[in-house]
C-alpha cells in the first residue's frame, strides 16, 4: 500500500509540475504570438492602404493626362480636317499640324515612363497617329475593338478603362507580351464634333510594380490582386500566380471569402485575408473625368495580403533560446516535484493516522453544520403531521423567531399564507407518498406579517421502518419576482414619458369596455396629435422635442382625473380614455385639455426660442366607444378621423366623431 501511495505521488510530482509549466508558459507565448500577428495585421492594413493610394494616384493622374490632351487645342485643329474634304494647301496645312502633334506626343513620352503608347483613332476604326512602341508598324485597325466601341459611344470627358492585358509588340521589337491597360476618351474638334477615340496604353507593369512593392510583407504574408473575375492582376512572380492567372480556382476558399464583402479581414483556415477594394468607377474624384465606365464584370479590384498565422512551432524555430529555457524549466520542476514528493511521503508516514482522521473528522462535522445553519438557503424537516423537527439558521431568520419557539412546537404550514396554503400541502402530501418528493411556490407569513415569496423543494427520508421525517430546501424568490414586476412595468411603460404605450391601453380598454358593458356606463376616447412636432425636431433638435412631449405628458396628467388612462401611441400621438364618461364631459376635457396646451408653453434655452419659451398645440378627436364593440380598434379609427378632420380645420382644434368607420 505505502508503495502504491509512493508511485501514485511520484506520477503527480511529475505530471503537476509539467501542468503547471505549461500553464505558465502557454499564455506568455500565445500573448507573443497574438502580438506578432497583432503587429503583422497592422502592417498589412497600412501596407494596403499604402498600396491603395498608389493606384488611385497613377490612376487618377493618368485619366487627368488623357483628359488633358484630348482637350489640347493642337489636337482639336488636327482634329478639324479629318473626315472633311480640303484644298491642296489645307491639305499641306493639315500635314503640319500632324506633325506637331507627333512631335508633341512623342516629346511627351519620354516623360511620364507609364505610358508605352499614345494612339488617335478614327471614327472608321483606323488609327490616325501613334506615338511609342512600334511607331513604324501597320496602323491597326480597332473597329471591333472593346475599348473602341465603348468610347465613340461615350460624352465630353467620360472615359473608358479596359482590364489589364497582354499587349504583343513589344519596343524591343519581341513578342514577349508585356502587361497593359488602356484609358480612352472620346475626342472632339474646335466645333465640338466627334472625330473620333483617344488611347493611353499603360505600362501596367510599371504600375503594379509600385503597388507590389507597397503590399510586400514578411515571410508570414503574401500579396494579392485580383479583378471581379478571380484574374490574378500582380506582374513579379512572387506569389502563387503568374500575371492572368485564376485567383478564384487557385484559391477557392479566400475567393468566395473576398466575394462577400469589399473591405475588411476574415479568417480562411489557418490563413487570415486582409482586403480592400477598388472600383475606377468610383475612385477617381481627384480626376477630371465626368463619368468613368469598364469592362463588366471586371470591377472592382481586390488588393490586399493574406497572412499565415503563425504557430508555436514557427516561433520556437526562429529562436532556440526560447526553446532551452522552456526545456530547463521543465527539468527543474520535475526535479522539484520528485524531491517533494519523496521528502513529504516520508514526513507523512511519521504522523499519527488516527489523530489525523479524528481533527479532519471533528473540522468537516463543524464544516458541515456552519455549512447548514448559514446556507444561502433555507433547510427545515417535518415528521409525518408536518410538524418542524429541524430548521436552519436561515429560514428562522427570514421568519423572525427562534429555534426554541419552532422545533418540535410549530406546524410548518402556520407559516403558510392562507392563499398558498393548498400548493404547500399538496407538495407535503407527494412527499408522503409514493413519489417521495414535492415542490410548491408559496409565500411564507413572517413574525413581522411580512410576506416572502419562496420555492420549497422537498423529498423523503426513509429508514427500514418507514418514512422518518422531510428533507426541505427553501429558495427565496424575493429579487425574482421583484425584477418579474419590474419588466412588467416596462413593457407597458412609455420611456420618456413614463406614459402607458399602447399595449398597457390595450389591456386598461379591454377591462374598461367589459366593465361598461356590465354596468352600461359610457366610455369615451380622445386621440391627440401635437400639431407640427415635426417642424419642431427639424428646427429645435430631438431633444427639445422630447422636452416638449415630456411637458405634454405633465399638463395632461394635471387636466385629467384620477381614473382616466393617458397613454403614448408612439411619436407625437397620445390617446386618452375616459371611464364613466359621456359625449358632452368628453368634449369638455377635450377642451380643457386643448386650452392647458395652448397656454402652457415648455421651458427651453434661450438661444433656441425668444423669451427661453416654446408654444405648441395639439389637435383632438373625440367619440365614444360603442357597447357592441368587444375592443378599442373601432374607436380608435374614429378618433383618428376626427383628429385629421381637426388638423384640416387648421390645427388646435376638437372634433367630435361617432359614425362608423368601415
Amino acid at each position: 500500500m505505502t508503495l502504491k501511495l509512493l508511485t501514485a505521488r511520484l506520477v503527480m510530482a511529475v505530471v503537476v509540475p509539467v501542468i503547471l509549466v505549461t500553464a505558465t508558459l502557454y499564455p506568455i507565448f500565445q500573448a507573443h504570438l497574438d502580438a506578432r500577428l497583432d503587429t503583422t495585421i497592422s502592417t498589412a492594413n497600412a501596407k494596403i492602404e499604402a498600396g491603395e493610394r498608389s493606384l488611385k494616384r497613377e490612376i487618377n493622374a493618368s485619366i487627368n493626362h488623357l483628359l488633358a490632351t484630348a482637350e489640347m487645342p493642337l489636337l482639336k485643329r488636327y482634329l478639324n480636317g479629318v473626315g472633311v474634304a480640303q484644298s491642296p494647301s489645307q491639305e499641306e496645312m493639315e500635314q503640319f499640324t500632324a506633325a506637331q502633334l507627333h512631335t508633341l506626343l512623342d516629346t511627351l513620352l519620354p516623360h511620364y515612363v507609364r505610358y508605352t503608347q499614345f494612339s488617335l483613332i478614327g471614327l472608321d476604326g483606323r488609327e490616325l497617329l501613334r506615338v511609342g512602341h512600334d511607331p513604324l508598324g501597320q496602323a491597326e485597325h480597332h473597329v471591333a475593338a472593346i475599348f473602341f466601341r465603348e468610347a465613340t459611344a461615350l460624352a465630353p470627358r467620360d472615359l473608358y478603362i479596359s482590364p489589364p492585358r497582354r499587349h504583343l509588340p513589344h519596343k524591343s521589337g519581341h513578342a514577349v507580351g508585356i502587361p497593359v491597360m488602356d484609358i480612352t476618351t472620346p475626342v472632339f474638334d474646335t466645333d465640338g464634333t466627334r472625330k473620333g477615340v483617344l488611347r493611353f496604353t499603360l505600362d501596367w507593369q510599371y504600375l503594379a510594380a509600385d503597388i507590389q512593392q507597397n503590399l510586400v510583407m514578411n515571410a508570414w504574408g503574401h500579396p494579392f490582386m485580383v479583378d471581379a473575375e478571380g484574374t490574378w492582376l500582380l506582374t513579379e512572380k512572387k506569389g502563387p500566380l503568374s500575371f492572368g492567372g485564376n485567383f478564384a480556382t487557385d484559391s477557392p476558399e479566400v475567393w468566395e471569402a473576398l466575394k462577400l464583402r469589399l473591405r475588411g479581414e476574415t479568417a480562411v483556415g489557418n490563413r487570415l485575408v486582409i482586403f480592400s477594394a477598388y472600383d475606377a468607377r468610383t475612385y477617381h474624384y481627384q480626376s477630371l473625368a465626368g463619368m468613368v465606365a469598364s469592362q463588366p464584370g471586371r470591377d472592382p479590384w481586390q488588393l490586399g495580403v493574406i497572412i499565415d498565422k503563425p504557430s508555436l512551432g514557427e516561433l520556437l524555430a526562429e529562436d532556440i533560446t526560447p526553446l532551452l529555457i522552456t526545456l530547463l524549466l521543465y527539468v527543474l520542476s520535475i526535479t522539484f516535484g520528485v524531491f517533494w514528493a519523496i521528502s513529504h511521503h516520508r514526513q507523512q508516514s511519521l504522523r499519527h493516522r488516527t489523530q489525523r482522521l479524528s481533527h479532519e473528522a471533528h473540522q468537516y462535522a463543524r464544516d458541515v453544520r456552519d455549512l447548514y445553519e448559514n446556507a444561502p438557503c433555507g433547510y427545515h424537516s417535518l415528521d409525518s403531521d408536518g410538524r418542524v423537527v429541524k430548521i436552519n439558521r436561515t429560514e428562522l431568520n427570514w421568519l423572525g423567531y427562534s429555534a426554541a419557539e419552532v422545533i418540535d412546537k410549530r406546524l410548518y404550514r402556520d407559516f403558510i399564507t392562507p392563499e398558498t396554503r393548498q400548493a404547500f400541502d399538496t407538495a407535503f402530501q407527494g412527499v408522503l407518498g409514493p413519489d417521495q418528493e414535492g415542490s410548491a411556490e408559496c409565500e411564507l407569513l413572517t413574525r413581522s406579517g411580512a410576506r416572502l415569496p419562496v420555492i420549497i423543494q422537498a423529498t423523503a427520508y426513509i429508514a427500514a421502518h418507514g418514512f422518518v421525517h422531510s428533507r426541505a430546501m427553501v429558495f427565496d424568490l424575493s429579487e425574482r419576482k421583484e425584477m418579474e414586476e419590474t419588466l412588467a412595468r416596462q413593457a407597458m411603460t412609455d420611456p420618456l414619458t413614463g406614459l402607458g404605450n399602447r399595449r398597457f391601453l390595450q389591456d386598461q380598454a379591454a377591462m374598461e369596455i367589459a366593465r361598461a358593458r356590465r354596468s352600461g356606463v359610457p366610455l369615451s376616447l380622445i386621440a391627440i396629435d401635437l400639431d407640427h412636432f415635426k417642424r419642431i425636431n427639424d428646427e429645435y433638435g430631438h431633444d427639445v422635442g422630447d422636452l416638449v412631449l415630456q411637458a405634454f405628458a405633465r399638463t395632461a396628467k394635471e387636466q385629467l382625473r384620477e381614473g382616466d388612462v393617458l397613454c403614448r401611441m408612439g411619436g407625437e400621438e397620445f390617446a386618452v380614455l375616459l371611464p364613466d364618461t359621456t359625449q358632452r364631459a368628453a368634449l369638455q376635457v377635450a377642451e380643457r385639455l386643448r386650452k392647458a396646451l395652448e397656454t402652457s408653453p415648455v421651458e427651453v434655452d434661450h438661444d433656441l426660442s425668444t423669451g427661453g419659451q416654446l408654444k405648441y398645440t395639439a389637435s383632438l378627436g373625440v367619440t365614444m366607444v360603442m357597447a357592441e364593440e368587444s375592443s378599442l380598434k373601432p374607436a380608435i379609427k374614429r378618433a383618428d378621423r376626427g383628429l385629421y378632420v381637426a388638423k384640416e380645420q387648421g390645427r388646435n382644434k376638437v372634433n367630435w366623431q361617432n359614425d362608423t368607420v368601415d
